[in-house]
């Protein structure tokens, strides 16, 4: 390669590099806290690729279709909170990230993914739905979730369209029954794509499942707790596997396609959870001490690690990637500002802050 040739590939490089540079627009419902007030507007200031950073604060809006690939972070689901209803439907959106929010719903499903959109991650957030309604309704393409947790509220909480829907992996999520009942699944429908469950939670149900479609549900290290009158698993697809799952407080006998199990009886799991259904601030899903953590703790899948390099723990902090409290994000946010109150027209003014980051991916 000669000089000129050499210079023209390496400006080109750099052409690339500032082109696929994407930008992060800051958004705060605090007028003069950040360029935008509105995630509407700052989608709309966005390109493709582009960031989108919710400070603290409550926002009311709804999105009838996310038409650009995106990323949204919030602050965490304990500071940041979303009332409304997200649509994606386009290619265009596909691989686009939401976390650290919590979502509080606002129609008839707070996240539906349809048409021709395709792997939507939903991370470390918190989502309701209104009583009766969905907190998703999925209908095209691969779906991610991890460490989330997801309220049924009077209907099912993960809904598959059939012919349509893509798989999904769901990774240390929490699924919590808020009124129980044999029609309120965790996952129902009709897949249309393979569905992995690893670490998670299903809390307060009469029948977690009920999947019609093909092909299999894979589910490794989950806890099946607080079970109502009449309990069941459900129906899943034929060639479905759980294992290494753990299930007691009123659960039916195990099914003959779950092997490796662990019969916790009335022996409660977790550090605190005295309550109908997981309830933030009061529940603490980490494994206790006692009898019912003890058969958890190192009892998952053998091939599968903790952080600490032990045989992973069941439920959600278990595992390599271990729920996130609160559900923050892997970005700087600062939460508080102290500036002194004392202070005259030309003074230097000290600012101290005091904020957070997760841990990272």
């Amino acid at each position: 390669m000669n000089y000129f040739s050499r210079t023209l590939f390496f400006a080109a490089i750099m052409l690339f590099a500032l082109t696929a540079h994407s930008a992060i627009l800051y958004v705060s419902p605090n007028p003069g806290s950040a360029p935008y007030t509105t995630v509407t507007a700052a989608f709309g200031a966005a390109a493709t690729g582009d960031t989108i950073v919710l400070g603290p604060g409550a926002y009311n809006e709804n999105f009838n279709n996310f038409s650009k690939r995106i990323h949204i972070i919030g602050a965490g689901w304990d500071v940041c909170t979303w009332t409304g209803v997200c649509q994606f439907g386009t290619t265009n959106a596909s691989r686009s990230v939401i976390e650290g929010i919590r979502f509080l719903g606002g129609g008839y499903y707070t996240f539906y993914n349809h048409t021709s959109v395709d792997s939507l991650t939903y991370r470390r957030c918190n989502i309701y739905a209104l009583p009766g309604w969905m907190p998703f309704y999925l209908a095209a393409g691969k779906t991610f979730f991890t460490d989330c947790v997801l309220h049924s509220n009077s209907n099912h909480v993960l809904y598959f369209e059939s012919a349509i829907s893509g798989n999904a992996v769901i990774r240390n999520t929490v699924f919590n029954c808020l009124v129980p009942s044999v029609n309120n699944n965790a996952l129902n429908g009709s897949n249309a794509g393979t569905i992995e469950i690893y670490n998670c939670v299903f809390l307060n149900f009469v029948k977690p499942f009920h999947l019609t479609g093909v092909p299999q549900v894979i589910g490794l290290n989950n806890i099946f707790w607080d079970w109502n009158p009449a309990a069941q698993y459900g129906s899943l697809p034929v060639g479905s596997v759980f294992e290494y799952t753990a299930a007691g407080s009123g659960a039916p006998s195990w099914p003959l396609n779950f092997s490796n199990n662990i019969d916790l009886g009335n022996n409660n799991p977790f550090v605190n959870y005295a309550t109908d259904y997981y309830q933030y601030g009061v529940s603490d899903l980490r494994l206790n001490t006692n009898t019912g953590g003890n058969l958890c703790r190192d009892a998952g899948y053998p091939s599968i690690e903790d952080l600490d390099s032990t045989r992973s723990d069941l439920g959600v902090y278990g595992g390599p990637k271990p729920f996130v409290d609160h559900g923050v994000p892997a970005f700087p946010f600062a939460l508080t500002l102290t500036i002194d109150n004392l202070v005259e027209v030309g003074d230097s003014v000290n600012v101290v802050s005091s904020g957070r980051i997760g841990p990272r991916y």
